[in-house]
């Protein structure tokens, strides 16, 4: 199963608390655009529209959260995009810090799906990059 992580400096309310803000997705992912459609704190249910620019094309994407344990764990899945959810953990380190572990899982349809396990390496390997922003902004004072 393919997995990234990450330790940042920075509690697990912390990192949770940013990582979920539809207001700060751009500053880690590829977002250019991200509309909160759920009124209301994030929770299971929660639905996002987001416009993301990647290899030099605009996407669009629906995503909706599966789980959502406050500074534990984020799971949301792909509704109308890639067919891939994302499962982030976060657990606390002896430092006061965050492990943050990405598990990403693809459902790629009928016999496309002999592919998922090579579609799970490039979201990891793709999300690495967007720890090390998000690193970056939380241990730069971004909440």
């Amino acid at each position: 199963m393919a997995r990234t992580t990450v330790h940042i400096a920075r509690p697990p309310g912390d990192v949770f608390a940013f990582m979920t803000d539809p207001a700060k997705l751009p500053a880690w992912q590829d977002a250019e655009e991200v509309q909160q459609l759920t009124e209301g704190p994030v929770r299971a249910g929660t639905r996002f529209r987001e416009v993301h620019k990647a290899m030099g094309r605009r996407r669009s994407e629906l995503t909706e959260v599966v789980e959502c344990d406050p500074g534990r764990l984020f799971h949301i899945r792909v509704i109308e995009g890639p067919p891939i959810d994302g499962r982030w953990e976060l657990e606390p380190t002896p430092d006061g810090g965050t492990r943050l572990t990405l598990i990403p899982m693809a459902h790629l349809p009928g016999p496309a799906r002999i592919a998922d396990r090579a579609v799970e390496g490039m979201t990891a390997l793709v999300f690495r990059r967007f720890h090390r922003r998000l690193k970056r902004a939380l241990e730069q004072g971004g909440v």
